[in-house]
């Protein structure tokens, strides 16, 4: 499929048609695009292919022999390649796992249960902001500031930056015009954040801490690895969730019966948001770079070669997910999705994110039921080759109360009281 081209915007109104064609005639296939690569669409080859970092590399700098002589080749986890390096995302075993291991457990399943609570009071702080309206953009009003607000509390990152932050990786994933130059800004205020925590080193146990701490090789990380892990961090906590947030109560928009099944029976809804992330995979690919030869699919590949993995397209393989073009909210192997990636390079987020999902579904399932979108209003982001999203999704609802007492107004933080 020489034409094949994930940033175009007929890919973007098409992609589901265009994964599922693939996977039926050609599920390895070439395209010119971009310098050329493969595109791999099948679960199995997506699972086989995330599962050897040995021979698909994730670094952005390669350097191997191969059957023409010494090579070299950028690669990384975008194609074309990102302009920012994105942390331990495009770093190679081992070193990639010298960078994660420390913050494993900060990710863990018991880390991210003992910040719920916190994790419910910013949620229930952002429908505050809304609720007495009866109206709400989905996108600006929740979409779009909770995810930020979770990763910057969470991170250790100064609250009071997330609008930048957030509006700035949430138009740089549509490629919105003067983005990049808003991007390279929270670049530089991340270094200044983390030249200042240097003078605090130790003192609080977050991310930033850790990665100000970690020794690989025997040294502590340069500026520019903590800048680089923590803007990883940013790009994989923020805007994935702010399109699954508004992808999921989108569907539920246009499926009253499923969201009054949630509402009636809240034990659904671990289970709904696994299958959100099959159904909207909000990072529908990633790229890897051949170093050694390989059959995948009856397709020989050849070192240097460039490959897509679509997992969008895995999570719609039919051979694994029975009619997957269905939102089945019991599904009962919805977890299997690959939606957070496999193996070494797993998403870390991969528990805090199906948290804060399920916590803000059950707070809006809970607060403004009755919720009624504005679908004609709806825009979808107009190319998809990092995030599927949307730039709005305008809706209302009947008029709630408000639930927090003695909160900020400006910040979802306490007041602090004079003395």
């Amino acid at each position: 499929m020489p034409g094949f081209d994930h940033h175009s915007e007929h890919f973007a109104q098409h992609w589901r048609e265009t994964y599922r064609e693939l996977r039926a005639i050609c599920p390895v296939a070439h395209s010119s695009a971009h310098g050329g690569f493969h595109v791999i669409t099948r679960y199995a080859d997506v699972k086989r292919v995330l599962g050897d970092p040995e021979t698909f590399a994730c670094g952005r700098d390669l350097e191997f022999d191969a059957s023409d002589g010494q090579r070299y080749v950028t690669g990384g986890v975008t194609i074309p390649v990102n302009p920012v390096q994105m942390g331990m995302m495009e770093t190679d075993p081992p070193r990639s796992q010298s960078y994660r291991r420390p913050l494993a457990p900060l990710f863990s399943p018991k880390a991210i249960a003992a910040y719920e609570p916190r994790l419910g009071e910013i949620i229930s702080w952002a429908v505050d902001r809304v609720i007495g309206s009866g109206r709400l953009d989905f996108v600006d009003d929740l979409a779009n500031p909770i995810p930020a607000m979770i990763s910057l509390d969470y991170f250790g990152l100064p609250l009071e930056r997330w609008h930048d932050y957030a509006v700035a990786l949430h138009q740089a994933a549509y490629l919105q015009k003067g983005s990049a130059r808003a991007v390279r800004a929270l670049v530089e205020d991340l270094r200044g954040i983390i030249a200042a925590r240097r003078g605090t080193v130790g003192e609080r146990d977050d991310v930033v801490d850790r990665l100000l701490t970690v020794e690989v090789s025997g040294a502590r990380l340069s500026e520019d690895e903590v800048v680089n892990q923590v803007f990883m961090l940013l790009n994989g906590g923020i805007d994935t969730s702010t399109a699954l947030i508004a992808g999921m109560f989108g569907h539920l928009g246009a499926h009253p019966d499923q969201r009054a099944a949630l509402a009636a029976d809240p034990g659904l809804i671990p289970n709904a948001v696994e299958e959100m992330l099959r159904w909207f995979t909000p990072g529908p690919g990633v790229a890897r770079t051949v170093l050694a030869p390989v059959e995948l699919g009856g397709v020989l590949l050849r070192p240097g070669d460039r490959v897509l993995l679509a997992l969008g397209s895995a999570n719609y393989d039919e051979d694994v997910f029975g009619e997957p073009d269905a939102v089945a909210l019991d599904r009962e192997n919805s977890a299997k999705h690959l939606a957070f990636g496999f193996g070494v390079h797993r998403c870390l987020g991969a528990f805090l994110a199906p948290a804060e999902m399920r916590l803000l579904l059950e707070e809006v399932l809970r607060r403004m039921p009755d919720y009624e979108i504005d679908f004609e209003s709806v825009v979808h982001y107009p190319t998809i080759p990092l995030i599927n999203g949307y730039i709005a999704m305008p809706a209302t609802f009947t008029p709630g109360p408000r639930v927090l007492d003695g909160f900020d107004g400006r910040l979802p933080i306490r007041a602090s009281v004079p003395a």
